[in-house]
């Protein structure tokens, strides 16, 4: 579609009508959306604020809590947030909410507003299946109330390209091998934030080989279970937890645990803010560190361009990460959690903000990686068509349960549309 920003608009003006854009770039969208006087607001940049917000102390000197949801919100949106489960988050500190949640406030605060126009950047992603049944019935609401809604959605087509036979060789002995048969243990398992209880009493194994695809709602807690495997949770301290044969608290360093894992997710795309080339954020990975700060080796260096290459991206190997689109980010940060085969990869909604292209490159990754037995992964993902053939396990999350529902080789793919 060849761009044109008046004509867009002018269209847009003399058919009061609703539009669904798709292949335009950020930039593009960002013009459409100045040109109705709306700014994009995604969930990366709330995250991103609330990051910032980090290096604030309270007067007790203690970390300041953040905004809470409620901040982000206008008056009179009560029936907005009962339509969307999000009552129970008002007064919850954004960090302590997941992707899905804050894309769902965002979504309540400017449906609230009954504006004339209402601009949405990609409201579908990030939503569990109930979500996005509800914004489906919901834009024709708003649109018989008078609400003109411009979305701009992922274009779905995919272009033809080459299988992915294989991938880059793994540098070094493989670690696995080393490793006990239960490589992540977690006995009677709970945490809270503040009064809201999100993880009660969970007991799960988790079995070299066995890869597990976890869904449920917003909010049950599905990153949170990930963070206690992955070491970044301090309450895993105050749980019955044993990874890779050492208890939690045992004496243990986070590096003993980094080593042996590999991770993306919304949260470490935040944090990862340091300033290097997209080749450095790959070869990162084989540190278990944000940025790098040692020489890397000839091999790593050679490694990390063989997968920039397969990921159709080795033309950006030199440029800064920061500057990259946000898509492109997160591919790069998939394929630095990939690049040292981990005995353990946590993918927690690895595929949020790629485009079509990309994410069918990364779930063949991920089922090249299945097939290899050496890393055992453990994918989250609210899209049925996020389907992974080797991927053989399920666990389900229920919200506010008690337990997890486990369900073994019972995962099919998404059915194709005709």
């Amino acid at each position: 579609m060849e761009y044109n920003l008046e004509n867009s608009i002018l269209a847009m003006a003399m058919y009061k009508e609703s539009w669904a854009i798709i292949g335009y770039t950020e930039p593009q969208k960002a013009d459409i959306a100045k040109a109705f006087g709306k700014k994009l607001i995604n969930v990366s940049e709330i995250i991103e604020k609330d990051r910032a917000d980090d290096a604030w102390l309270d007067e007790d000197n203690l970390l300041s809590p953040g905004q809470k949801a409620a901040d982000l919100l206008p008056e009179n949106c009560e029936y907005y947030l009962k339509k969307f489960n999000l009552l129970h988050t008002v007064n919850t500190s954004i960090r302590y909410l997941s992707t899905g949640e804050i894309a769902k406030i965002l979504l309540v605060a400017e449906i609230s507003k009954k504006p004339e126009i209402l601009v949405l950047d990609k409201p579908f992603d990030g939503l569990d299946a109930k979500s996005r049944e509800e914004l489906s019935q919901l834009i024709p609401e708003l649109m018989r109330d008078g609400v003109r809604t411009v979305m701009f959605l992922n274009d779905c087509s995919i272009q033809e390209q080459n299988e992915v036979a294989q991938l880059p060789p793994k540098i070094g002995e493989n670690a696995a091998e080393f490793l006990p048969e239960n490589l992540a243990i977690l006995r009677n398992v709970s945490v809270k934030y503040g009064e809201r209880l999100v993880l009660d009493n969970v007991n799960l194994t988790v079995k070299k080989g066995e890869h597990y695809k976890i869904t449920g709602p917003n909010g049950c807690g599905k990153s949170t279970l990930l963070s206690l495997i992955s070491g970044d949770n301090p309450q895993s301290f105050v749980n019955d937890i044993t990874l890779f044969g050492i208890k939690r608290g045992s004496g243990e360093t986070i590096w003993d645990i980094k080593k042996n894992i590999g991770i993306v997710s919304t949260l470490f795309h935040r944090d990862y803010t340091v300033s290097v080339t997209a080749l450095e954020a790959v070869i990162s990975g084989f540190h278990d560190t944000i940025g790098i700060y040692r020489n890397p080796t000839r091999m790593e260096k050679e490694t990390a361009l063989l997968w920039l290459e397969l990921a159709g991206i080795k033309s950006r190997a030199s440029e800064p990460f920061q500057a990259l689109p946000y898509g492109e980010q997160r591919l790069v940060l998939i394929l630095r959690a990939m690049v040292k085969h981990p005995p353990i990869l946590i993918l927690d909604e690895p595929c949020f903000g790629l485009e079509p292209q990309s994410r069918k490159l990364v779930l063949d990754f991920i089922e090249i990686l299945a097939q290899n037995k050496n890393t055992t992964i453990l994918f989250v993902s609210h899209r049925q068509e996020d389907f992974v053939k080797s991927i053989k396990n399920h666990l389900e999350l229920p919200l506010n349960k008690t337990h997890l529902c486990h369900h073994s080789q019972n995962l099919q793919p998404a059915r194709q549309r005709t």
